[in-house]
């Protein structure tokens, strides 16, 4: 039989053996508890930085879709007192890569104006999507103008000589484009229409609709249409 003096030991003993068990098992929920708090803290980092980019990427989508909107809208519905026009009628469909031209002309009620600077304008090719968009490259990333896409406007006249379209309407919406002329650039002039001094933001562009651009001329299927000075199609010349 064991002694009082040895059951008092096997007690100690057993005391120290669960007092540092207990030791262990609190070290170690401790250490499960602190990396459970870092790991929240972890979470609670990613969601807010994942907040912040949600929140960014809906701000740039706002943005970026009503401006491709707007863009348009605005070059069609703005008031303007002058407006760029088509001196001769444009016979379409175009070719792709044959040259043309444009002349233009700056009028006012039908009327000749004859401005005192200089004024830059752009030929530019817009695409019939929901959301129109301007085209300048094609899918290879290669430029679709070939020659002239710009010219001055001075004295009320100007002309696109050398026009140079690289890429078919066909692959596009529609099947067609649209042509945008409008100016770019005034001269940095404060205005004054007395000495007409004329501001790029009083001058209408020019919009041709329905503008195709095939990729060969075969005389037995050329149909051609016109456009007049105000951009509009001339139906009885297209039948």
């Amino acid at each position: 039989m064991l002694n009082s003096n040895s059951l008092m030991n096997i007690t100690i003993h057993l005391n120290e053996i669960s007092t540092h068990i207990a030791e262990q098992i609190k070290n170690q929920s401790e250490q499960v508890q602190l990396i459970y708090t870092e790991k929240q803290k972890t979470l609670e980092k990613l969601q807010k930085s994942l907040e912040k980019m949600n929140q960014l990427i809906s701000k740039m989508c706002d943005k970026q879709l009503p401006q491709r909107i707007n863009q348009f809208q605005i070059l069609q519905n703005q008031q303007y007192k002058y407006e760029l026009q088509i001196e001769e009628d444009l016979e379409l469909p175009c070719y792709r890569n044959r040259i043309f031209q444009i002349k233009l002309r700056l009028v006012q009620n039908q009327k000749t104006i004859i401005n005192s600077n200089n004024l830059l304008v752009e030929l530019q090719i817009w695409t019939y999507d929901k959301i129109p968009k301007k085209l300048t490259h094609n899918n290879k990333n290669q430029s679709i103008f070939k020659g002239c896409q710009q010219t001055i406007i001075k004295k009320g006249y100007g002309s696109l000589s050398r026009i140079q379209i690289k890429e078919v309407s066909s692959h596009f919406p529609k099947g067609a484009f649209l042509m945008v002329i409008l100016p770019i650039d005034d001269g940095a002039v404060i205005g004054d229409e007395s000495k007409f001094l004329i501001k790029k933001e009083w001058i209408k562009p020019l919009i041709i609709n329905d503008v195709a651009v095939k990729a060969k001329k075969f005389s037995d299927r050329h149909n051609p249409y016109y456009v007049k000075s105000d951009g509009t199609i001339n139906i009885q010349e297209q039948e």
